[in-house]
């Protein structure tokens, strides 16, 4: 095995004990980890709310970081939509490069969420390249021009009074 393979099991394994820590605790665990086949070495910190509904994984090699949980981050110069809920996403870097997932959801229509995002993806430089709508999903592409590895997408699901979403992101050569 890897020690990609090594981390994404001990992140999956970490995020299962992250809920089940006392309400009270912030860090439920870290440490060191080191792959028995490379020798490489990762650290990790396991984290959880005060009330066990959130929590958080971070994992630190040589090569970069990782990060998993409920404390999801949208890309510089984005704001969430007024009332979203964060629920959840991923956000990465390595050699330069940097990228991430951050779900959400909120009590809205998916267009105003996209329409939100879109206005927010523009001020920052990008311009988007692709719309599509599929039933009640909108989904819209931007990148930096010149930059095809700077992008963002943005995804919004109706679903009754109710939008599901992500934001994904990435950027560097």
């Amino acid at each position: 095995m890897t020690i990609r393979t090594h981390l994404a099991l001990a992140a999956a394994m970490a995020l299962l004990v992250a809920g089940c820590g006392s309400k009270s605790e912030t860090e439920v665990a870290s440490g060191t980890y080191t792959d028995p086949a490379t020798g490489k070495t990762a650290e990790y910190k396991v984290s959880g709310s005060k009330d066990g509904e959130d929590g958080n994984v971070t994992v630190k090699t040589e090569d970069g970081e990782m990060r998993f949980g409920t404390d999801a981050k949208l890309p510089a110069g984005l704001t969430p939509y007024p009332g979203s809920k964060m629920t959840g996403g991923f956000a990465g870097s390595s050699d330069g490069k940097q990228g991430g997932v951050a779900s959400f959801e909120v009590k809205a229509k998916a267009a105003d969420v996209v329409a939100h995002y879109r206005s927010q993806i523009e001020a920052v430089g990008l311009k988007v390249k692709s719309e599509m709508k599929a039933g009640d999903t909108i989904l819209i592409g931007a990148e930096k021009p010149g930059d095809a590895n700077t992008t963002i997408q943005v995804t919004a699901t109706q679903e009754g009074d109710m939008v599901q979403g992500a934001v994904t992101y990435g950027s560097g050569a």
